[in-house]
């Protein structure tokens, strides 16, 4: 249940009836990626389709290899080794590896050519479409204040021509937990210095997003262009958004 002493607003709308708290004062943005500054499920669905086609295609190990099949095998591998679970990139890697193992490939082939999949995976779960305005309001923003990225995916944000608007980026793997554990949020506070009031996360993901950074004592903006109901939140962001732009009102 939402914590009512959470103070909240939803930004430009005002039908809470308060307003956003402390949110202006933020020294830093804090971005998550997927479904925030894009949408994400185009992309990975692409590039989940190309996988399997290049997996059917060029080894006769995975030339059975059908999306049933691959999400059979996936939550085998989750089950077997939960760790994966934190780390999208290698439990893929592991998958695909796994596949050609399965199939009578080397052990030691499969190391390297699930390698060179994964890599061609990432390049086409890349390239994703971010909006005109979206581009001007990260230039806007990083005028202003550091950006930071905080998520769970794998974007290539350098392939993605995002890297240069964020002077942090922070993915989860490497032992890093994905969000809401504090894993990246602590990272973040002690790369930057600041206390965690001084920073204002922005995501879409009630639990992941606004449950992570409130839990941690950063401030929260919820991104909800779903119109998700709010009596569903386990805590309260400081401000809710309707679209991306209201950022702006809120902080330039």
């Amino acid at each position: 249940m939402a914590d009512a002493a959470f103070r909240v607003a939803r930004h430009a709308r005002g039908d809470w009836g308060c307003q956003a708290h402390g949110v202006q004062d933020a020294h830093v943005a804090l971005l998550d990626l997927d479904d925030t500054l894009y949408d994400n499920g185009p992309a990975i669905e692409r590039a989940e389709q190309w996988m399997l086609s290049h997996l059917r295609s060029e080894y006769l190990a995975t030339a059975m290899l059908d999306k049933p099949r691959w999400l059979e095998l996936k939550r085998n591998l989750l089950l077997a080794r939960p760790e994966l679970g934190q780390d999208v990139s290698l439990a893929r890697q592991h998958g695909i590896r796994e596949a050609m193992v399965q199939g009578g490939m080397a052990a030691s082939r499969a190391e390297q050519e699930a390698e060179r999949v994964f890599a061609a995976f990432l390049a086409e779960r890349s390239k994703i479409e971010v909006s005109e305005a979206t581009h001007a309001l990260l230039a806007r923003l990083a005028e202003r204040y550091p950006l930071a990225v905080i998520t769970n995916g794998n974007l290539d944000l350098e392939q993605a021509g995002l890297a240069d608007y964020f002077t942090l980026v922070c993915k989860a793997g490497a032992g890093a937990r994905m969000k809401p554990a504090p894993d990246m949020f602590v990272q973040v506070q002690q790369a930057l210095g600041l206390a965690p009031g001084q920073i204002l996360h922005v995501g879409d993901h009630p639990e992941t997003d606004v449950l992570g950074a409130r839990l941690h004592g950063f401030k929260a903006a919820w991104l909800n262009e779903r119109r998700l109901p709010w009596q569903s939140l386990r805590l309260l962001p400081d401000v809710e958004l309707a679209t991306l732009d209201e950022l702006a009102g809120l902080l330039l």
